[in-house]
C-alpha cells in the first residue's frame, strides 16, 4: 500500500534519532509526526493515541497546519476539537 498523507500508519519515512514518522507530500511539504515523549499540549495528545504531525513547506519552515487523526486543522482548530471538548 502506497503511503498517504491522511494515514499515518503508511509513513514509511523516518528521522532521527527517535525514528520519528514522515511524509513528503506530492507538493513537497514535510510532515513530521509529534514526538509523544515530549511534555507539550500536542505530545500528550499522540501519547494518548492520537496521530499528530506537523507541516513544514519545502522550505522547512512551519506552516501553521497540522495533521490529528487524518484531518488538517490549524492548531486553534485542533485545539477547539481535540483539546475543549469540541466546539
Amino acid at each position: 500500500m502506497a503511503p498517504k498523507l491522511t494515514d499515518m500508519s503508511t509513513w514509511t519515512g523516518r528521522t532521527g534519532k527517535d525514528g520519528l514518522r514522515s511524509f513528503t507530500d506530492e507538493d513537497g511539504n514535510f510532515w513530521l509526526e509529534q514526538n509523544a515523549t515530549k511534555t507539550s499540549k500536542w505530545a500528550k495528545l499522540a501519547s494518548k493515541g492520537h496521530d499528530v504531525a506537523w507541516e513544514f513547506g519545502a522550505n522547512r519552515r512551519y506552516t501553521g497546519r497540522m495533521l490529528v487523526d487524518g484531518g488538517i486543522l490549524t492548531p486553534s482548530e485542533a485545539t477547539k476539537k481535540f483539546l475543549t471538548g469540541g466546539p
